[in-house]
């Protein structure tokens, strides 16, 4: 959807046939009148405010219907027995004001849009099911409206499903005004647990869900889901009568998805806990022409997307996301919008914005605050994913290709603009990347940019500033169609940045060029840019913004209210605990505030040295789990009363999210207290531990030995370009031990490999040497890693192992290369201040024989070889007077089940 009169056009025919109380008309199949046609830009003045969701939606779902009830109930027997599934049209049975137990009803038949068949609460949000709950609806113009489901349980797989069965579909039926809090709440909490089901599935077409509440789910599956399943052996006219099309969902409250099987914060490989999924992998390059539409999304923690769109020319706009883990992300499917949306990471801690797969978007006006999920190349502010090749109907990563990314505005967060997520085999091409405005970028502005933008790609007027431009030299301060400079912006009184008194020219480029896609006409407030537009999702006007960031009180049912559903996670509010306000709200000494790159976001982080100590008071629940978290850098320490201590040292180069989870024992005040650790892991001098300098000087060294003789058959030791982790050198490499197949004798009770001798070593000491070793031959290799720590120039062993790769499926893995496995040893150093740290390639001579050995398969496909990387003594002393600390954006959390 471009949002120009021809496009408006487009979605005004998608939405044709809809249930509503205008002068539409139509079946399941066919289209009616189309809505008014809006303004085109040609025809409104510059700052007046267009609302575009009035224009896309039909009218009748921008209120709620009255409720005039046929008959009222009052029991839920007796409402059981009434209803059926050839219920008469206009026909309205109510079930009186109450609470009640148990509700289990299949109701439906042929209504008409102007004689709908419904089931409805008497009086909207005065009907309570706290029991076994269970609503199927079918037929045509079907309408469920105003039942709270409160701490209920499902007796099925859904709670709310629109299908009496397969090719029975339920199409323009709707559901508003319905509360659903907290159902199946002691379920889906265990770690072996496997309870799921959709709240609300919905099958047919051009169905609605407004004006709702739903918050609470612990158990899989979305909380809602779009049925798009179809049987392989259909005909194509049969599948496409099977897909869910045209559904609306639209001014809910969604809220609360909490982390999977009772987890504190989700794992990246939690999957099915979305809170809306479009449909299915297998069908989604079947038209949707769906609306996800002017929701709130709030504490949506279950998985890495908040919503998963899986389907064609789906909508996703005017949407507000506060505190929630992932993106909106277009998973499969193409032709999506995803446009004036609000995304508020509130600094958690794993927060994303929009991920894009597939093509033909549009991007537009979004405002994406906080994005903060660091350690992943698949999240960030926006994120244009790579493809692995697959087509139509594959579960990979279908072409990202003519995607539209324009006015769209990213504010302090991480992986602002990932220009190729995921590393994947093809890079992302052909995108239209146009005035976006992105400021206080937490690390570098451009991430995954070592390939660099694909020359089918336009970049113009785009504004952007951080703490680096890019993470790669491929792409540099300079680069066409980006200027680096800070916007200057400020926060309003509704949290949102913008221009200040201080801001440079921000002018936009308005004549660039976007393929087939039309023109932004419109910014984030829903007002009408001027000729002159700036860059960015805001451009300054002095009317009323049309839209503005949805709070609670802005959604949901309109004939009752609730009070705000209690989350399942819950912030403990501590003072000041990003630094914003610099040292306010802590009691501290030595205490030094950091700013710019050397700080985590916004304003400033603390540092820590030496005698530094800050802290403050927190009370804390009885016997409530708990989780402690930060962004940190270099060593820390960070303790809750007594009993609870978060510490150890992260990467000294850039900030590492940690965690904690604890149970508060009998609760009460706490002190919070954020320091250097007593005790920290210290390392022995290793010269050149990541082999970078190794392998700049082509596997010669002048502090390792190595061991080898291949011409003599007693193996060869060079250099790799394979690598565990990126090195600090800047040339990553590994040491090579083989045997090479291209001899024609090998001794293979000789022993090829690498040492150091390691001086300085403090006296009885305990310590723990380590490396990471690759065997790509798997777990019948025939060759082991002999590692250990000796006396010097081969002299008697101190500690050792003899490492297999098929011990080491739980060990600790390289980040570049995940056949890199962490091998460890624990020793003393006794009366030794120096020893000769060893690896070497071992074969097995016991069972087989010399001749066995060079006819083997593993060594006649490729010789024996393996890699060993990341060397390193350590062990544990007190801290020195030069050690520093840094740590942001202290959060804890407690978790309560209901």
């Amino acid at each position: 959807m471009k949002l120009g009169k021809l496009s408006f056009m487009i979605i005004a025919t998608l939405l044709a046939g809809c249930n509503s109380d205008s002068n539409t008309t139509g079946d399941s199949t066919t289209g009616g009148t189309p809505p008014v046609d809006p303004k085109p830009p040609g025809e409104v003045t510059e700052g007046e405010g267009h609302d575009v969701i009035a224009d896309i939606l039909p009218a009748a779902i921008l209120s709620v219907p009255d409720v005039i009830c046929s008959e009222v109930f009052t029991s839920t027997s007796a409402l059981e027995d009434a209803v059926s599934k050839e219920m008469q049209a206009g026909t309205t049975f109510c079930l009186a004001d109450g609470t009640y137990n148990d509700l289990e009803i299949t109701f439906g038949g042929v209504g008409t849009e102007d004689n709908v068949i419904k089931v409805a609460a008497q009086n909207s949000g005065k009907v309570e099911i706290t029991g076994s709950a269970k609503i199927i609806m079918g037929g045509s113009y079907v309408q469920l409206q105003g039942f709270v489901f409160n701490g209920a349980s499902s007796s099925s797989s859904n709670l709310i499903s629109t299908r009496f069965g397969t090719g029975d579909l339920c199409h323009h039926c709707r559901i508003t005004e319905i509360a659903i809090i907290d159902v199946d709440a002691d379920q889906g909490i265990s770690s072996d647990d496997t309870t799921s089901g959709e709240w609300i599935h919905i099958y047919g077409k051009n169905n609605w869900l407004d004006h709702s509440i739903l918050s609470g789910k612990t158990t899989a599956s979305p909380m809602i889901s779009f049925n798009r399943w179809v049987d392989s052996s259909w005909d194509e006219a049969t599948k496409i009568a099977e897909l869910a099309q045209g559904i609306i969902v639209y001014n809910n409250y969604i809220a609360n998805r909490a982390p999977a099987k009772g987890q504190m914060y989700a794992q990246s490989s939690d999957n099915n806990y979305e809170a809306i999924r479009t449909g299915l992998s297998d069908t989604h390059h079947y038209d949707g022409d769906s609306f996800i539409v002017g929701n709130l999304f709030e504490n949506i923690q279950g998985e890495a997307e908040v919503v998963s769109n899986k389907g064609t020319n789906n909508t996703i706009s005017f949407n507000t996301i506060r505190n929630s883990y992932g993106s909106v992300t277009t998973r499969h499917g193409g032709g999506a919008t995803i446009s004036n949306n609000f995304f508020f990471g509130q600094d958690y801690p794993l927060a994303g914005g929009i991920r894009l797969v597939d093509g033909d978007h549009t991007v537009t006006n979004n405002y994406i605050e906080g994005a903060r999920y660091k350690d992943t190349t698949h999240h960030g502010g926006i994120v244009m994913m790579g493809s692995d090749g697959a087509g139509d109907g594959d579960n990979g990563y279908q072409e990202f290709s003519n995607v539209h990314i324009a006015h769209n505005t990213i504010i302090d967060s991480v992986n602002s603009l990932n220009i190729d997520g995921g590393e994947k085999s093809s890079a992302p091409k052909q995108a239209f990347l146009a005035n976006n405005l992105i400021d206080l970028a937490i690390g570098p502005v451009l991430t995954q940019s070592e390939r660099g933008f694909d020359s089918s790609s336009q970049n113009t007027g785009n504004i952007i500033y951080g703490q680096a431009f890019a993470d790669s030299d491929s792409l540099r301060i300079g680069e066409p169609g980006f200027e680096f400079i800070s916007a200057a912006l400020e926060k309003d009184r509704s949290g949102v940045y913008r221009l200040s008194n201080d801001s440079p020219n921000l002018d936009a480029v308005n004549d660039y060029e976007k393929g087939e896609f039309e023109a932004v006409y419109i910014d984030l407030d829903g007002q009408v840019r001027s000729e002159t537009t700036l860059a960015g999702a805001d451009e300054p006007f002095s009317s009323e913004a049309i839209y503005t960031p949805l709070n609670y009180e802005d959604v949901g049912p309109i004939n009752y209210t609730l009070p705000k559903p209690v989350a399942i996670m819950i912030e403990s509010p501590l003072n000041n605990a990003s630094f914003d306000e610099g040292l306010e709200g802590w009691s501290y000494q030595n205490a030094q505030l950091v700013e710019g790159a050397a700080a985590f976001s916004r304003n400033s982080s603390i540092m820590v040295g030496a005698n530094s100590e800050l802290s403050q008071a927190v009370t804390l629940a009885s016997n409530t789990r708990y989780n402690v978290s930060a962004f940190v850098k270099g060593a820390y320490r960070i303790a809750v009363g007594d009993d609870v201590t978060l510490e150890g040292q992260a990467k000294a180069d850039e900030y590492t999210w940690v965690n904690k989870e604890f149970v508060s024992g009998s609760g009460g005040v706490a002190e919070l207290t954020l320091s250097l650790p007593k005790s920290v892991q210290l390392f022995a001098n290793v010269v050149d531990p990541q082999l970078g300098l190794w392998r700049q000087n082509s596997g010669t060294s002048d502090v390792w030995i190595t061991y080898e003789g291949s011409s003599s058959g007693n193996g060869d030791v060079g250099s790799s370009g394979d690598s565990a982790f990126n090195d600090s050198e800047g040339s990553n490499g590994s040491a090579r031990i083989r045997y090479k197949s291209s001899e024609l004798y090998h001794d293979f009770e000789s022993k090829p490999g690498l040492s150091q001798i390691v001086s300085g070593l403090p006296l009885h000491t305990d310590m723990t040497a380590s490396a990471y070793y690759c065997d790509n031959k798997g777990d019948h290799s025939i060759s082991t890693l002999h590692f250990g720590v000796r006396q010097p120039n081969e002299g008697a062993i101190a500690a050792d192992t003899h490492a297999h790769v098929s011990e080491l499926d739980d060990a600790a893995v390289g980040s570049v290369k995940s056949c890199f496995r962490q091998v460890t040893i624990d020793f003393n150093t006794g009366d030794n201040d120096t020893l000769e740290l060893f690896a070497l390639m071992e074969v097995d001579t016991d069972n087989y024989t010399n001749d066995q050995l060079m006819a083997h398969d593993q060594y006649t496909d490729n010789g024996f070889e393996v890699r060993v990387d990341e060397f390193s003594i350590s062990y544990s002393g007190e801290p020195s007077d030069e050690l520093v600390g840094y740590l942001d954006e202290i959060r804890l959390v407690k978790r309560v089940e209901r």
